[in-house]
């Protein structure tokens, strides 16, 4: 009998060289695969878009926060605890603190700006003190808008009402028969609680109201007979 033929199974040694033979032809036909892929024109337009972006951001949050260390505020006057209306401000009223004063108008920048003069309406304590909150000549014509207002001392017939009272509050003037005084009359220094006492009263400071002059002469002479209501709008 003769001797058995071999038949190669692919497990021999020829066939592990076959395969080594050709695992470097793979790898050099995959290389280039997957640096084509990479350098896509549109994978490559993405990649740059991001980091554009990025570094776009990262110089906006620099700027910003760069602005915001070196812009403090502007320095304001404010009031250093609570004050009243009608008082005269000191030197130790006042202090001067730095803020963002965008949005803001009317502030005073310096003490003397505010030292002697008087407030016509309450601050808290921190609460900047500006032009329109302080009494002078200007003050009827700013708060009506008519250049000839003028400021009236009314003592209202109910004492209580004039504790509810606000500066820039509208209000209409009627004397005691419901005749129509004064419409749309501006508060412009209101009783504060400290000086009116509980209840107000006939010694109780008057209000001043701000009203064009006609209107101003007819509630100063009815005030002098008559009682006088007000009708918050």
């Amino acid at each position: 009998m003769g001797t058995p033929s071999r038949t190669s199974t692919g497990h021999g040694p020829g066939s592990a060289a076959g395969h080594r033979g050709r695992s470097p032809d793979r790898l050099a036909t995959s290389l280039p695969d997957r640096l084509r892929e990479r350098l896509r024109p549109g994978r490559l337009r993405s990649l740059l878009v991001r980091r554009v972006l990025a570094a776009a951001l990262l110089i906006a949050a620099v700027v910003l926060l760069a602005a915001g260390r070196s812009d403090p505020g502007e320095p304001v006057v404010v009031a250093a605890g609570a004050l009243t209306p009608g008082r005269a401000l000191t030197e130790a009223d006042l202090s001067v603190v730095r803020m963002d004063t965008r949005g803001l108008s009317g502030l005073l920048h310096h003490r003397d700006q505010a030292v002697g003069r008087r407030l016509s309406g309450t601050l808290g304590a921190g609460e900047p003190v500006t032009a329109s909150r302080l009494l002078d000549s200007r003050l009827p014509a700013a708060l009506t808008g008519e250049p000839s207002a003028r400021l009236v001392p009314v003592r209202p017939a109910d004492p209580a009402l004039a504790g509810l009272l606000r500066t820039g509050d509208v209000v209409d003037v009627l004397d005691e028969h419901g005749t129509v005084l004064a419409r749309k009359a501006v508060v412009a220094v209101p009783v504060s609680v400290a000086s009116s006492g509980i209840g107000g009263g006939p010694a109780a400071p008057p209000v001043l109201i701000a009203m064009p002059e006609p209107a101003a002469l007819r509630v100063a002479a009815a005030g002098l007979v008559s009682a006088i209501a007000l009708v918050i709008r």
